[in-house]
């Protein structure tokens, strides 16, 4: 359950609006102060961001970082100053200005070849308020990646895998285990955003009633319902900058839980691209490029690739497609007063995900299933920065349209067992079915249009007192989802399951999901001495709106408090290096809304058959049914809250970098789908007193004689049932390039215990027959759904090598799994309750119950089950090469994964299991032009 508590919160925002007043009325400088806009851009004049800025004079030292722009500000006083630039600790630029005015200055990072250290072919990690990973373009050309899914090699923890291209790619951050789509939350919390809009997936409803009705479907692997963002739809050859934030965030960012996905796609100039790629599972082609005026201030960026994947090459029945263009346009101008940047971004992206049946198995030859999705998003940015001594420095604007065009299209053979009928009702009541052909083809198509509008505004003031600088951020967003489709389209007499329990529904008589939130932040700044200290807190409101009135979360406003304080300690010499410590500790909610889906599910159809006369003469068949409708929307269902806490730290000496994260988070009231369960009463017709030989209509209701006859039955409905507990330590060591070998060691990994559970009762049923009719009873079970406990310790050692003179990039990379362990805990199957066939629920009592029909509600327990299974020692080499010719003109690489395997056997039940050469090696090459 989600517990509205609104008075931390609000202790924050006094806090925050005393704090503001109190350092705004006794704002009183001794000095002059000027304010100082740096600009950092590369050679060929495109912004660097996430640089470190250094500014020194005889009596100050100031040290800021660039945001997404590459820009910074300071107020100075009048003086001498040397700046140094350092982008992922690389020093770029080292000069003198000259402050007297108010005055803006370029800075130009320059990227020098013959540097071996600013050579990054992995994941560096983020300096930043929260723990993240910042990966790089010559990394993710390093890596030869096919999709998004492949860079999470690079993450703490990560490790390397074949690409899986026939089913959803979902995210997992901070997670072990695969503990099925009962904790989707995780993914489902994690927020895509693309040059700031986010890739929305709320108003998604592409689904078949094969996937509704069936637990265990080969066409459930393609559908991701629920499950956040499909990986393999995100190409990266676009991509110049990614950072993931695993931590906790700035209050600007909501409607997440477990953390963020920011791209940062190419822009400014750039030679023609052209990238071929090819391995065991897939091509893949990209062009693109980057055009600039004279002066810089005009940006057009243009894309195209395409890919051809296979889950296995030798099927050539399954396979997945995908095509995506970008078109991205950057314009900049500078005033008497500030400086003003408006983007905008234009992509297509298409995926076909299909199969088709294998001739030599399926004789009719006609089943075949396809996913089309085509998504068009149009997203445009403006900044407005102010250069002025004032309170107001900058106003950001994010426009976002996304219109999706998604298709499932299915053609099945239908083969009846035996006499089947239909039922065709939409209403509730007594209605006659329809006998079909006993084969028939079913044509099913899924019609969904989503239609995503995005705003968001985020101001920023600035407020300082002597060495206490003081950062402001308020704003609003607003994100309006609505699925325009005609949703499930079939022919009722030929459905694609005899077995439904749904009916037909047009996705756009769904109402539209809409959400909006209001935060405000305030990052604090204050040298102490040599110390430097940063406090964020922030607030975010959020609310969903559009909902009916009889919703809990209607009119509810959701806070979430963040914070998070770093302490940077002086800097001192140790191993004639200059060494450097800094601290971070973080604290905040995340909340997440459920999903159209989740808001406004099908309706349950529960068809009984009270009559089913089938006579040889087919004029004188009859079924009858009884149709009953129930409604599984839960207007109980709130947004699931991650909470979390994290305590980083982080040493640099020298070129040598160490970054060490301690996290804890938990999620109590995930969603899941569970039981629900409901009463009907219905006839039985007794047709045995009919003379079959001498009818000459079908039977007549009002003469049968029948029975009345009361049962009960399970639906599912989504609730906030999942609980999702992790725990865990991240850490990456990075040291200098060794000058003789020319080689950086880079060590990181995780270990990480995630726990799942179900945190509320569930309803469950028997599957019984007592005296030929179903069990009576249903059970109400506390702990009764399965939960485990998972671990897993993951280490990652490459060893990266870089000749200047041969422009040659190698590395290895040695990934260990040092052990993986899964125990599953104990379940009670006992019943608390018990619902009787009128829908009545009494106390369980197991001992009374003994020797009575109802002792078949306790589930016996395989004790066997609940032993720990744990997997020794797995250990992979992986090699990759990358050379440039003709001054990088042209670049080939090539990769072998697993070239080396080593598995620890292992004993489990008294069998002892040998992996060698379970898994094969996994090679591929590549070849880029740069014209």
């Amino acid at each position: 359950m989600v517990h509205n508590d609104s008075r931390f919160p609000l202790r924050l925002q006094i806090f925050s609006v005393l704090f503001f007043l109190m350092t705004f009325t006794t704002v009183q400088s001794q000095n002059t102060r000027f304010p100082i806009l740096l600009e950092v851009k590369n050679s060929e004049n495109k912004v660097v961001n996430g640089s470190e800025i250094k500014i020194v004079s005889q009596k100050n030292t100031y040290v800021i970082s660039t945001n997404e722009k590459g820009i910074a500000t300071v107020d100075l006083i009048p003086d001498e100053y040397r700046i140094e630039v350092r982008n992922n600790g690389i020093l770029g630029y080292s000069h003198k200005i000259s402050v007297t005015k108010a005055d803006t200055f370029t800075l130009v990072f320059t990227e020098k070849i013959n540097s071996i250290e600013e050579v990054v072919i992995t994941a560096k990690e983020g300096k930043g308020l929260t723990s993240s990973s910042i990966i790089n373009r010559r990394a993710m050309q390093h890596l030869q990646p096919s999709s998004f899914s492949d860079l999470l090699e690079l993450l703490p923890g990560g490790r390397s895998a074949d690409p899986v291209m026939n089913q959803v790619n979902k995210i997992s951050l901070r997670e072990t285990g695969r503990p099925g789509s009962d904790y989707n939350t995780s993914s489902m919390g994690t927020a895509f955003i693309i040059d700031g809009a986010p890739v929305n997936s709320g108003a998604n409803l592409q689904y078949s009633y094969d996937f509704l009705d069936k637990t265990n479907n080969g066409l459930k692997r393609r559908l991701n319902v629920g499950s956040g963002v499909d990986m393999r739809s995100i190409s990266t050859d676009q991509i110049e900058r990614v950072e993931v934030l695993r931590g906790i965030p700035s209050v600007i960012y909501g409607n997440l839980t477990s953390g963020i996905v920011k791209i940062t796609n190419t822009s400014g100039y750039t030679k023609w691209r052209a990238r071929f790629k090819a391995d065991g599972y897939s091509k893949l082609f990209a062009v693109s490029k980057g055009f600039e005026n004279k002066n810089g201030d005009l940006k057009i960026n243009t894309g195209i690739d395409y890919l051809n994947a296979k889950s296995d090459p030798r099927d050539r029945l399954e396979n997945y497609k995908r095509i995506t263009a970008n078109l991205g346009i950057v314009k900049e101008k500078k005033y008497s007063k500030g400086a003003s940047r408006w983007q905008t971004h234009l992509s297509y992206t298409g995926s076909l995900d299909g199969s088709k049946s294998d001739p030599d198995v399926d004789l009719s030859e006609m089943n075949s299933y396809e996913v089309n999705n085509h998504l068009i998003s149009l997203s445009s940015q403006y900044t407005y920065t102010n250069n002025q001594p004032s309170f107001y420095r900058s106003t950001e604007i994010q426009a976002t349209v996304n219109q999706r065009f998604d298709k499932i299209k299915q053609t099945k053979f239908i083969q009846l067992e035996n006499a089947t009928a239909f039922p065709l009702s939409t209403n509730e009541g007594e209605y006659d079915g329809y006998y079909p052909e006993p084969q028939y083809i079913s044509n099913y198509a899924v019609d969904g249009k989503p239609l995503d509008v995005f705003l968001k505004m985020v101001n920023n003031f600035r407020l300082d007192f002597k060495s206490l600088k003081n950062e402001f951020n308020a704003g609003f967003d607003w994100q309006m989802s609505k699925n325009w489709g005609m949703g499930q389209q079939f022919d009722i007499y030929k459905p694609i399951d005899p077995k439904a329990t749904f009916r037909p529904r047009a996705y756009r008589d769904v109402p539209a999901y809409i959400t909006s939130a209001l935060f405000l932040e305030s990052v604090s700044t204050v040298n102490v001495g040599k110390h430097n200290l940063i406090l964020a807190l922030g607030v975010r409101g959020n609310t969903m709106m559009n909902l009916p009135s009889y919703f809990r979360m209607n009119g509810k406003v959701y806070a979430d408090p963040r914070a998070n304080f770093q302490w940077e300690l002086p800097s001192f010499e140790w191993m004639n290096k200059k060494a450097q410590l800094a601290v971070t500790l973080g604290y905040g909610k995340q909340s997440l809304f459920p999903d159209l889906n989740m808001l406004y599910p099908e309706l349950v159809y529960k068809d009984i058959q009270q009559l089913n006369y089938f006579h040889n003469n087919p004029d004188y068949r009859r079924i009858n049914y009884k149709t009953m409708i129930y409604n599984p929307q839960n207007p109980e269902i709130e947004p699931a809250v991650n909470e979390k806490f994290e305590a980083r730290v982080d040493f640099n000496l020298g070129a040598h970098q160490l970054s060490v994260t301690v996290f804890r988070e938990n999620m109590r009231n995930a969603f899941r789908t569970m039981n629900e369960y409901a009463v009907y009463h219905y006839k039985k017709y007794d047709t045995s007193g009919l003379a079959h030989d001498a009818i000459t209509s079908p039977p007549d209701l009002s003469t049968l004689p029948y029975q009345t006859v009361n049962e009960n039955f399970t639906y599912n409905i989504q609730r906030n049932g999942s609980e999702i507990d992790k725990k865990g330590v991240e850490f990456q060591y990075s040291s200098n390039r060794i000058p003789v070998i020319s080689t950086r060691f880079t060590l990181n990994g995780a270990w990480f215990r995630t726990a799942y559970s179900n945190s509320m009762p569930v309803y469950r049923g028997r599957d019984l027959l007592i005296n030929g009719r179903p069990y009576p009873y249903l059970g109400l079970y506390e702990g009764m759904e399965p939960r485990s406990v998972n671990e897993v310790l993951n280490t990652n050692l490459m060893m990266d090598t870089y000749i200047p003179r041969l422009d040659l990039v190698f590395s290895s990379s040695f990934q260990f799994s040092w052990y993986s362990m899964r125990k599953l805990l104990p379940m009670n199957g006992v019943p608390s309750q018990y619902v009787d066939q009128n829908g009545i629920i009494h106390p369980f009592d197991p001992d009374t119950s003994r020797e009575t029909i109802l002792e078949n509600l306790i589930i016996g327990q395989n004790e066997d089950l609940y032993n720990t299974s744990r997997r020794p020692m797995e250990m992979n080499l992986n090699l990759k090469v990358t050379k440039s010719f003709r001054n990088k003109a042209v670049v080939i690489s090539m990769f072998a994964n697993r070239l080396f395997s080593y598995y620890t056997p292992y004993r489990t039940n008294g069998i002892t299991i040998n992996r060698k050469g379970a898994y094969d090696p996994y090679f591929g090459m590549e070849i880029n032009f740069n014209l």
